[in-house]
């Protein structure tokens, strides 16, 4: 599980450095300035003040333990055990989501939401095909879910914003 979840933060630091700047973000951030600390966070800064900026928090999870479950069952043909482990995959992604909500939003110190990173892009369509779940994480813990391919899209998305900023900024 540990060697897991530091391939999912490897990776997620690799698609950070191809797509965004290092002063762009930074890693095992405080966003409450407590003892918890995200991943990994992305700076957003202000349109007025250029020396101030807000936290986006990610965190990277890898629960693949219930998803091996979920694939193992439909290989089989055994409803009985897919429905139960998908039951485990959604609760373990909803208690994740809880989780970094708690830990990592904090506004107005950081975005009012956050980014759950699913290590691979079959954890991350398992998430959008069960009914529901990707509307809830944001709904009600204002947790947006991504996977390798949509954080990539995501991340071009803030630097396009960074260059709008800075341009603004050349511009007055």
């Amino acid at each position: 599980v540990k060697a897991r979840g530091t391939w999912a933060e490897v990776q997620l630091e690799n698609i950070l450095e191809q797509t965004l700047t290092k002063d762009q973000y930074e890693c095992n951030v405080s966003p409450k300035g407590d003892s918890n600390r995200v991943e990994f966070a992305i700076k957003i800064p202000s349109r007025d003040d250029e020396n101030k900026f807000i936290w986006l928090s990610i965190d990277s999870k890898f629960p693949q333990e219930d998803y091996l479950r979920i694939l193992d069952a439909a290989d089989r043909s055994d409803k009985e055990s897919l429905e139960a482990a998908s039951k485990a995959f959604e609760h373990t992604v909803k208690v994740q989501a809880q989780t970094i909500a708690k830990l990592y939003i904090d506004v107005p110190n950081t975005t009012d939401f956050a980014i759950l990173f699913l290590a691979t892009e079959g954890l991350y369509a398992e998430v959008l095909r069960m009914p529901g779940l990707c509307e809830e994480l944001q709904n009600k813990y204002r947790i947006m879910v991504c996977g390798p391919t949509t954080i990539t899209a995501f991340l071009n998305t803030i630097r396009m914003g960074f260059r709008t900023i800075a341009l603004d900024k050349k511009a007055a």
